[in-house]
């Protein structure tokens, strides 16, 4: 009989031969998945770091920085470890900058295996690379600001130095006085706006008389333009964004109340004080700050700075430090009331394109077309109090002291006096409250118009005193480009958080490679 061979062996040694090939096969899938997750974590934690390098550039430590966040979204399993996500071993965390602007960061480092171990494969090689750029979003700003007599004292400080965090903010920790594609401009408002007095060749003909303002002269705030109309919208121009080759101004002048109103009582005539009672020898208006409501002059109402010479309006600039001299400059200005509607439209007329070569109104290629690509316009619209025709109730016309008697006539303003009827209402409508209804309805028409053209609102409520009204809480909401962008702060700190969290929003850091 034959005896049988036993094959069991052979069959042994081939399914060993055929385990090597699933092994690796296996291996290769396993360790294949587990380095893909590394390297998507890897990537995206070298993407991250290198956009806070390039937002840290300026400092010394931007290459820590960097690197600290990149381990921190790689998971290290301690600070002096090298090992992060699922055991990869990171060799090399090189953050460098090969341009002002620019931070590069590459990471390399191996992956332990595990089956692929077996066949003589221990690690794999892990690299990513990102670059980032720092730019600050190409933007044009306008910061249209609020120097009314409520804000004197440590709420125009608050300003000062919210404002002054905020044009920091976008300059960055450069000590560069410019930075490409920001351009800024400041508009410091009361019941009146500043051209700068240089701009005589924007005044009406025949309008302006210097001789009316002696012994002082026109510091350069002018009348809001109701008796025009802009033939491109057919809008009275205190709605339009119309330059003066095209409509022009009329000079702000408060004219003398000395020895204008008097009164009779007992059968006798006497003289009362007016609300502006200056002469040649005593016009005060430039010690506004000291003397507030108390002070006159032909001036007054229109913005003047601390040291008491008149504050226009700042067009776009480069320039960090006329920005800042600017905000650092301003002070609260009493009497005429708070027209917001004008430091809004202003704020217009700075970001206009139909403004470009305006004479004298900054660089001559600025306000850019609405629309440049890259580019953005805002402002950020800022107050502590509600529209206010105001009316001072230490002389006449208005309130005057007894035995006058009130008329409900107001404090003069680039809309002259409410009794004029310059704000368009019928005689029998002209009181405070609806002269405030109007003027809110001309501001919320004035932020349509704005906003169709693209530009950016923020507004911000300083409601410091507890003053604001729901109604004007409503219309600075509806005013905003959209909710977020609107702000009520009642403290310095919450003012200083604001104006942080708006030069947040304008700064832009962007991954280019």
């Amino acid at each position: 009989m034959r005896l049988l061979r036993d094959r069991s062996g052979a069959s042994a040694v081939f399914i060993a031969v055929m385990l090597i090939p699933l092994m690796v096969a296996l291996g290769i899938a396993v360790d294949g998945l587990r380095l893909y997750m590394i390297q998507s974590r890897l990537t995206t934690a070298t993407d991250a770091a290198a956009l806070i390098a390039a937002r840290d550039l300026s400092q010394t430590g931007y290459a820590t920085n960097a690197a600290n966040l990149f381990w921190a979204n790689f998971q290290r399993s301690s600070a002096s470890s090298t090992q992060g996500f699922l055991g990869a071993n990171i060799t090399s965390v090189a953050v460098t900058s090969p341009a002002a602007n620019v931070s590069n960061i590459t990471v390399q480092g191996t992956v332990p295996t595990t089956l692929m171990n077996l066949v003589g494969i221990a690690n794999m090689p892990i690299q990513a690379t990102s670059q980032s750029t720092a730019q600050t979003t190409g933007v044009e700003i306008t910061l249209a600001l609020d120097n009314t007599g409520s804000m004197a004292g440590w709420p125009i400080q608050a300003v000062i130095s919210s404002a002054g965090t905020l044009i920091n903010d976008l300059y960055g920790n450069s000590t560069a006085d410019t930075l490409k594609n920001l351009y800024m401009a400041v508009v410091p408002f009361v019941a009146a706006v500043n051209i700068g007095n240089s701009h005589t060749s924007w005044l009406k003909a025949g309008s302006y008389n210097a001789a009316s303002y002696s012994p002082t002269t026109w510091s350069g705030c002018v009348m809001a333009r109701y008796d025009t109309t802009d033939s491109a919208t057919g809008l009275t121009n205190d709605f339009t964004d119309v330059p003066p080759g095209q409509a022009p101004f009329t000079p702000f002048l408060w004219a003398s109340t000395y020895g204008k109103y008097s009164v009779t009582s007992n059968g006798k005539t006497v003289s009362i004080t007016g609300d502006n009672d200056w002469t040649s020898t005593n016009v005060t208006e430039t010690l506004n700050a000291s003397l507030g409501n108390n002070a006159v002059g032909p001036n007054l109402s229109c913005p003047i700075s601390s040291t008491g010479t008149p504050l226009p309006i700042l067009p776009e600039t480069q320039s960090r430090t006329a920005v800042l001299a600017e905000i650092n400059s301003m002070i609260a200005n009493s009497r005429g009331g708070t027209f917001i509607n004008l430091g809004l439209q202003a704020a217009w007329w700075t970001l206009s394109p139909r403004w470009q070569g305006s004479a004298g109104w900054g660089n001559a290629t600025l306000p850019l077309a609405y629309n440049t690509p890259n580019m953005k316009k805002v402002i950020v619209l800022m107050t502590d109090g509600n529209n206010q025709w105001y009316d001072w109730a230490g002389g006449a016309p208005g309130a005057g002291p007894s035995p006058w008697v009130n008329d409900g006539n107001t404090d003069f303003s680039a809309y002259g006096r409410l009794l004029d009827g310059d704000m368009g209402l019928p005689a029998s409508q002209n009181t405070q409250n609806n002269a405030t209804t109007n003027i809110n309805n001309k501001m919320l028409q004035l932020c349509t118009l704005i906003k169709n053209q693209g530009i950016i609102i923020y507004t911000v409520l300083f409601n410091h005193d507890g003053t604001i009204s729901s109604d004007t809480q409503t219309l600075f909401q509806n005013c905003a480009t959209t909710p977020s962008d609107y702000f009520l702060d009642a403290t310095a700190a919450q003012l200083q958080a604001t104006f942080s969290a708006i030069g947040a929003q304008i700064n832009n850091l962007y991954i280019s490679q």
